[in-house]
């Protein structure tokens, strides 16, 4: 609740009872009016072009409840609630909580499992959303039966349609477009490099995985990006200022992007988007081309390096569920004839995920 309110010049400092203070610029509290907003979409009907941006109210106060404006030449008083103004309380930022900061992980990680069964429990849900976040990477078991791995994104958003389909069928097959439709060894990389906005998280639940060989390979992207960071400062200002092209074609499709392949933002990595075998050659229009296969090579010996890798084989029922602009996925040969490995496999983007967080 308030305790007190201060009138500035162009502000009112919000005192809470918990002893934390909070300022309102006026022209923000005008911008986030909720008289300004339609009342069944919640969408702003606000047009801030028909006021001046130094308006200021005619008069202020408070209750319980929240805070009373009055703007000028409008009959309505604006009341604003403890709970709106709570969730603006640091410098007018919305919290968010679907922010889950990440801790990076190397080859002695364990990733944590969750059983299907407890996911019908809202909490357990949200815990394993957080997981997922923090570790990007969380395995599900007990998906007993071959669509029970489809329907378990179905609790969390939509799937995301690629030109691979709504969902994906990877095993061995006798015409592939893809290396992850044959029996070779998959090299680490991440999924889709060549799209504008590469998916977000990949759900890949293991049908069958009776073969010799075949075991999943993960590397944290992150981690690699740290470390490149504070060992190759050169390198890394390479590898996230200048952009790599990719590109997926067959008969059907011909699909290309640029990205850099790491992206930070204040500091805080972003995305590691990395897939060697769709990877186009690097343009020579200037005389930095040499520098960036230096920074490539670099780093494609690094994520090589056996400190970052982890390496099991994932079971029958058992679906892997990890951040696909992070986590480096691939997979040991197999043996196509020594017996049966079957996964399905599906997207859904960073935006649902954390819409489902923050309604949980």
């Amino acid at each position: 609740m308030i305790r007190d309110i201060e009138r500035h010049i162009d502000s009112v400092l919000v005192q809470w009872e918990q002893g934390a203070s909070s300022s309102f610029p006026f022209i923000w509290l005008k911008d986030i009016d909720p008289l300004g907003f339609h009342p069944q979409t919640q969408e702003r009907l606000f047009d801030l072009t028909k006021i001046d941006l130094n308006i200021q109210p005619s008069n202020i106060s408070f209750n319980e409840q929240g805070l009373i404006l009055q703007w000028p030449d409008i009959e309505d008083e604006s009341f604003y609630a403890c709970s709106l103004l709570k969730q603006y309380s640091t410098q007018c930022q919305l919290v968010d909580s679907a922010e889950v900061a990440y801790k990076s992980w190397h080859a002695s990680f364990s990733i944590t499992k969750f059983t299907v069964s407890s996911m019908s429990d809202a909490a357990a849900l949200k815990a394993m959303l957080k997981k997922l976040k923090q570790d990007g990477i969380v395995i599900v078991s007990e998906l007993v039966g071959e669509f029970d791995g489809g329907n378990f994104g179905d609790n969390i958003g939509f799937k995301r349609e690629t030109n691979f389909g709504v969902m994906f069928e990877v095993f061995n097959k006798p015409d592939p477009n893809n290396l992850a439709y044959t029996d070779v060894e998959l090299p680490l990389h991440t999924d889709l490099a060549n799209q504008e906005l590469p998916p977000g998280y990949q759900f890949l639940h293991c049908i069958k995985n009776d073969a010799q060989g075949g075991e999943s390979v993960l590397a944290d992207g992150f981690a690699i990006a740290e470390d490149l960071r504070e060992q190759e400062p050169a390198f890394y200002e390479v590898l996230s200022t200048r952009k790599m092209g990719f590109r997926f074609h067959d008969k059907n499709y011909d699909i290309r992007y640029c990205h850099t392949l790491i992206k930070e933002e204040s500091g805080v990595i972003k995305e590691f988007i990395f897939n060697a075998h769709l990877a186009q050659t690097v343009s020579f229009e200037d005389d930095r081309a040499f520098e960036y296969y230096r920074a490539y090579q670099h780093l494609m010996t690094r994520i090589r390096q056996q400190k970052y890798a982890i390496s099991f084989k994932l079971k029958a029922g058992e679906m892997m569920i990890f951040d696909n602009r992070r986590v480096l996925h691939g997979r040991k040969g197999f043996d196509a004839t020594s017996g049966e490995r079957h996964l399905r496999g599906y997207y859904i983007d960073r935006t649902e995920v954390d819409s489902c967080l923050r309604k949980l």
